[in-house]
């Protein structure tokens, strides 16, 4: 059975951003796309704590 999957979302990051997530997911041993994933979600969990 195949997941449903969302068409590509290109983002643009300066350089030491893409640097930074890079290092952090490699550290982490996961993809900088659930890094980045797994950090907004964290984002949006602080936030809805805090209305």
């Amino acid at each position: 059975m195949k997941r449903h999957q969302e068409p590509p979302f290109g983002l643009r990051l300066p350089k030491e951003l893409k640097k930074w997530v890079k290092m952090r997911a490699e550290m982490e041993d996961r993809s900088m796309n659930n890094l980045l994933i797994n950090l907004i979600r964290q984002a949006m969990e602080r936030e809805r704590e805090q209305a």
